[in-house]
């Protein structure tokens, strides 16, 4: 006992050292070349004002209202067989799989927490759906990536498939070696089990209206309450993905200065998505394929930064991380692989066409590649709600066949 004390002490020590000098060579590195550093999170700022901060807000604050009268529970009923079948996590994760899907990091794990923090999930639970809802926001896949940096719209809708098809690939891998989840803990980890024992017997619709209703009953909050809190929350979360993408745009450009001078764009792809995202559009490949290969593998991995951002919501530490950083090494390799099997096959049949929400950048980005999405502020809100009660049909679809196929 005594031993394993002294190697944790040992290794935190080792730790604490080490992130202190990087830290510290850090800050020599931007005293040394201070315009650089300041450009490159003026760049960041202007990334996450225009483009992360309208893509995510209003829907980070509608699936808090959601969830606090109780639609995310009574998704979760509907969806369970699905949840429990495909993924071994209970039918809560329904909602938290959709909102991860539409909103992209960390809004997948701000939602497991909020479920969490009412009593509706349990940790071992949580620790999966935050693995299993970390996909990259649609908007910087479609619009920044697809139509303004490679300037081809079917791309983006290439990439965006690619990257949704290759994390529940993923999901459904790791699922395999899983035991699943105690049967107490899969019918419902806390608060209203004893209601859902109640009423197993109702039709599946009744089962959820009455698990919303008692969601709700559970919350209590007033209206005005509920959205001055949504918002709150939502900007906090915001803010901390804003801090986080200012703080990696500076250490990629310190390590793409200093350290990785020949390979800038594994760098930042590495370390965050937006940044690595930018170079590698702009890089010169062999072929178009293996460029949308590499680009849909570091927009599966996400960067570190990314993971930083979803763990922090759970408060996850560096052992979960190295777990986490596995399943999305696995999703980066599944979406690699998709998407140099179907880029030929798809692209042959395929021409560019406009994104249906009608966010277009008004001319290439040369200069400046950092758009605004605030002018289709209302589109991309239509658009994320249109998507997501597509998503929740086709699961449910899904959750119905097998519920019959298990009988």
């Amino acid at each position: 006992m005594n031993k394993a004390n002294a190697v944790n002490r040992s290794s935190s020590l080792w730790t604490t050292v080490l992130l202190g000098a990087a830290a510290f060579l850090l800050v020599l590195a931007v005293v040394s070349a201070p315009e650089s550093a300041f450009q490159a999170s003026l760049q960041a700022l202007k990334l996450w004002w225009n483009i992360v901060f309208p893509a995510l807000l209003p829907f980070l604050v509608l699936v808090e209202i959601i969830i606090a009268y109780g639609w995310a529970h009574g998704v979760g009923i509907l969806l369970d067989p699905f949840m429990r079948k495909i993924f071994k996590v209970s039918g809560s994760g329904g909602a938290v799989l959709i909102t991860g899907m539409i909103a992209g990091f960390p809004a997948g794990s701000q939602v497991t927490a909020s479920m969490v923090k009412q009593g509706d999930l349990g940790a071992q639970e949580a620790e999966r759906l935050a693995a299993l809802s970390h996909f990259c926001n649609p908007m910087t896949i479609m619009v920044v990536i697809g139509t303004g940096l490679l300037h081809q719209p079917a791309a983006g809708y290439f990439l965006l498939i690619v990257h949704w098809s290759a994390g529940l690939l993923a999901a459904w891998t790791y699922s395999l070696k899983r035991r699943g989840l105690d049967r107490a803990e899969l019918e419902h980890p806390a608060g209203s089990n004893k209601f859902i024992k109640q009423t197993k017997n109702a039709s599946l619709l009744l089962r959820a209206a009455n698990a919303a209703s008692e969601a709700r009953t559970r919350d209590g909050r007033s209206f005005g309450k509920l959205l001055g809190d949504s918002v709150t929350r939502s900007v906090q979360t915001l803010m901390m993905t804003g801090g986080f993408i200012m703080i990696f745009a500076v250490i990629v450009k310190v390590l793409s200065t200093y350290l990785f001078p020949y390979a800038p764009s594994y760098t930042a792809g590495l370390l965050e998505i937006h940044i690595g995202a930018q170079i590698i559009s702009e890089g010169t490949f062999s072929s178009s394929s293996f460029q949308l290969a590499i680009l849909s593998a570091m927009l599966a991995w996400s960067g570190i930064s990314a993971h930083l951002q979803s763990l922090s919501a759970l408060a996850i530490g560096s052992t979960k991380w190295m777990v986490f950083a596995g399943k999305r090494l696995l999703h980066a390799a599944y979406a690699f692989c998709l998407a140099i099997i179907f880029w030929k096959p798809v692209g042959s049949i395929t021409s560019a066409v406009l994104p249906a929400f009608g966010v277009v950048p008004q001319k290439p980005l040369q200069d400046e590649h950092i758009f605004n999405l605030w002018g289709g502020f209302h589109v991309v809100l239509k658009w994320q709600i249109l998507t997501a009660l597509i998503l929740m049909c086709l699961f449910w679809i899904g959750s119905r066949f097998i519920s019959r196929h298990s009988r």
